[in-house]
């Protein structure tokens, strides 16, 4: 059974009590924040989010109705990555359900579209979620040699990503590839790379799966010993987990180690416990493992009978599946218990079968094999034409102009290159000055934020303890003296407002949330503090990574502490909705309000604050949109939040 990962983390099958609750979390929270997105990009990702999870509830209708919906509503969003993710996710729901040419026609749509843009990471990124996913759907289909061709070649753009869990599931993919076409040697060199980069990004369930894919590997290899070793280190990840569909996966390979060794007692063991995951987990690639394992089993001990019916069922699952290859392997099990039953005219029987479905294959894999070889053929001849043709009309051309034409060019080629040494003079000077007023803007900002936090720390620690001491004092003055108590009581408490005050004036300034917490309760507090009998804030987020730089987090904080002081203080708003969410290096913050809106041309009173939060943008190469009229208004911010992706 082939093992490849999937760049979309699902469970096959039944769903246990347990995690179809926490699926059914995962799906109202997600639908509540579909239910309050403002933009339409928002609602593609929300889309996509939502229709994986019904999916690994069991509910492929519902998933591929959102999915189709996300599709259509990306066609109205001028960026094409938006509708490039629409189509990767509809090929996920179709590619899990074995819809294999609808799943491909999809997953080509999405390459096409991310093929514009190689710069992008965002673009390169989901390209290779697309390649990943394509190979699987080859592999499906039993074109082995088409997924290879397409997961090793995506190696070196996956490399260049930087993005160690996304490198290690590659690298597992190919090995499982190789694993499947009986190339032990070179998938054991992949599986050694997947082991040591699997075990820096990923999660145990995910580590156990590629440990318990090299074990098989040594399996086949015969080298029991190690075979042994990363069963064991899987059972000891897979403990960490609990409850996982893994565990089926586990004891089958476990059953067939312990049949190789003459451990027969423990193999009944092994195969019993596997027996008992397969109720709580109905995974497909599980069955096959335990049924296997079963068959093995049966035969060691001489059960032909028994073995021979769980090769039954095993063909019968292949034929359903249309995975060729376990059907062949059946067939020659089935022929093989036969002919030990003393069943000859049954055997041969099986064998007549076995030779016609491997006949169909040949000839299944030769047509694909003449296919790739008639295009590639067609493509070259194209390709000769088409030089030929411009061998002609060049020497047509040169006999006509002569030297004539030498000269022109010589001429033509010496303004060009005048032209083109000022040009790239003149775009060398708009650089070096766009890179020095990023700059000044970059050490304004951090000037402007020490700035803060000293006055922040003056206020708090000095003047502000000054006051508290006055206070105090105060207090005490007004027990010992009964005549001026209630004027000095009132004195007392004035100086306490002021106090607060001044602790309000210095949090604003630094806050001590950001720094002790991070962004999102920091983010929490000032929307918090903002609420007014007539004014609500909400706020909503979604995936905020906590290893954001401390610099970018204040930067964020400032632009959203702008954006709604200025709703609040001009708008007339009474309520604002604040979203901040983050998708790998991306940080989104949507700011709306149903206030009166204003002129985004020439705004009348935030202009100044507007120009902080742009700067800011400009300087995170992020991008921000104002959509504002009478109903209310709408901020989108698009950000950078890594060092490695603003260059």
């Amino acid at each position: 059974m082939k093992r490849f990962l999937f760049i979309c983390i699902c469970l096959y099958g039944s769903v246990p009590r347990s995690s179809a609750q926490l699926y059914q979390h995962r799906i109202d929270s997600l639908q509540r924040l579909l239910d309050k997105a403002t933009s339409d990009t928002t609602r593609i990702r929300l889309m996509g989010d939502l229709s994986s999870a019904w999916f690994n509830m069991g509910k492929p209708a519902v998933a591929r109705e959102l999915s189709m919906r996300a599709l259509q509503l990306s066609r109205q969003v001028p960026d094409p990555y938006y509708q490039a993710l629409a189509h990767y996710r509809l090929g996920y729901v179709y590619a899990m359900q074995f819809i294999n040419d609808s799943a491909i026609a999809q997953y080509d749509s999405a390459r096409q579209i991310l093929a514009t843009d190689s710069t992008s990471i965002a673009y390169r990124s989901l390209y290779v979620k697309c390649n990943n996913n394509l190979a699987f759907t080859y592999a499906n289909e039993e074109h082995m040699e088409k997924a290879m061709e397409l997961l090793i070649g995506t190696l070196p753009v996956v490399a260049s990503l930087k993005d160690t869990f996304v490198y290690a599931v590659a690298l597992h993919n190919v090995s499982a590839g190789l694993t499947e076409m009986e190339q032990y040697k070179r998938a054991y060199a992949y599986s050694q790379q997947d082991l040591y980069f699997i075990q820096r990004a990923g999660k145990p369930e995910e580590i156990a799966e590629s440990f318990l894919s090299t074990a098989l590997l040594m399996f086949y290899m015969d080298s029991l010993d190690r075979t042994k070793r990363y069963l064991d280190t899987a059972a000891w990840q897979l403990q960490k987990v609990g409850k996982t569909s893994l565990w089926g996966r586990f004891y089958g390979l476990q059953t067939r180690y312990y049949v190789e060794t003459k451990q027969l007692p423990a193999a009944e063991k092994s195969l019993h416990l596997g027996l008992e995951e397969l109720k709580a987990y109905d995974r497909r690639s599980n069955q096959y493992d335990v049924y296997t394992a079963q068959k093995e089993l049966l035969e060691a001990k001489g059960d032909y009978a028994g073995a021979y019916k769980a090769s039954e069922k095993l063909l019968a699952m292949s034929q359903e599946d249309g995975l060729s290859s376990f059907t062949l392997n059946s067939l020659e099990a089935l022929a093989l218990f036969s002919r030990k039953m003393g069943k000859a005219e049954e055997a041969y029987t099986w064998l007549e079968k076995y030779k016609a479905v491997k006949d169909s294959v040949d000839k299944k894999q030769m047509a694909l094999k003449i296919n790739e070889m008639e295009m590639s053929f067609q493509a070259s001849q194209k390709e000769q034409q088409i030089l030929m043709l411009q061998d002609r009309a060049r020497l047509q051309r040169y006999l006509l102009w002569g030297a004539c034409a030498i000269l022109a060019l010589t001429v033509l080629f010496f303004l060009y290159v005048i032209r083109q040494r000022k040009i790239r003079m003149s775009q060398q000077i708009r650089v070096i000055d766009q890179q020095r007023q990023v700059e000044i803007t970059d050490a304004l900002l951090k000037g402007e934020e020490r700035e803060r936090a000293r006055l922040a720390r003056d206020l708090h620690d000095g003047l502000g303890g000054t006051l508290a001491g006055l206070k105090l004092n105060l207090g005490r003055i007004a027990q010992s003296s009964e005549e001026q108590q209630p004027a000095l009581q009132q004195v007392a408490e004035q100086l306490g407002g002021s106090v607060q005050e001044l602790r309000r004036i210095a949090r604003n300034m630094m806050p001590e949330s950001l720094l002790k917490l991070g962004l999102e309760p920091a983010l929490k507090d000032l929307c918090e503090s903002m609420l007014t009998p007539p004014l609500q804030v909400v706020f909503n987020t979604f995936n905020i990574q906590q290893d954001i730089p401390s610099r970018i987090q204040t930067m964020i904080y400032r632009m959203v502490q702008e954006l709604l002081h200025n709703a609040a203080r001009h708008s007339g708003a009474t309520k604002i909705l604040l979203q901040c969410s983050q998708e790998a290096a991306v940080f989104f913050i949507t700011v709306e309000d149903n206030g009166k809106g204003f002129d985004t041309a020439s705004p009348p009173s935030g202009g100044i604050g507007l120009a902080s939060v742009r700067s800011r943008v400009e300087l995170l190469k992020g991008r921000m949109q104002i959509d504002s009229g009478e109903n209310g208004t709408v901020i989108n911010i698009e950000l950078y939040v890594t060092d490695s992706y603003r260059g």
